[in-house]
């Protein structure tokens, strides 16, 4: 739309908002944004319709088992919910990625370039 904004901007976790302060934006138009920053950071652009005021992030919700209280307790059971699951799939993978390892090891009928390359990548992956 014609009356955004394309803006510039770094994350600066000091005060926990977005800043235009060491970046510019060197060109652009309507599809694209050429921005230039003078320092290593998380960057954006950001499109604003007038001015933008970013306030405070939350802070981030940790994760606990579910005995444990506190005034958020539907977000404490779904953050063991989420916790319960990355470690069930994450251990999945890890058996199916040793599992996969082990048939590239033990196959030797099926030894190709292609099955020496996917053996590499599987080895890697496990560490």
């Amino acid at each position: 739309r014609e009356d955004e904004e394309a803006r510039c901007v770094s994350w600066q976790p000091a005060s926990a908002r977005w800043s235009e302060q060491g970046c510019e934006r060197l060109a652009g138009d309507l599809l694209s944004t050429t921005c230039g920053c003078h320092h290593l950071s998380s960057f954006a652009v950001l499109m604003a319709t007038g001015d933008v005021e970013v306030g405070p992030v939350p802070a981030p919700m940790r994760f606990s088992g579910p005995g444990e209280g506190g005034s958020r307790g539907g977000a404490l059971q779904e953050s063991f919910a989420l916790e319960l699951v990355t470690y069930v799939g994450l251990s999945l993978s890890v058996l199916c990625l040793f599992l996969a390892i082990a048939t590239f090891l033990l196959c030797r009928s099926l030894w190709n370039v292609s099955v020496a390359l996917h053996l590499q990548l599987s080895i890697c992956l496990f560490m």
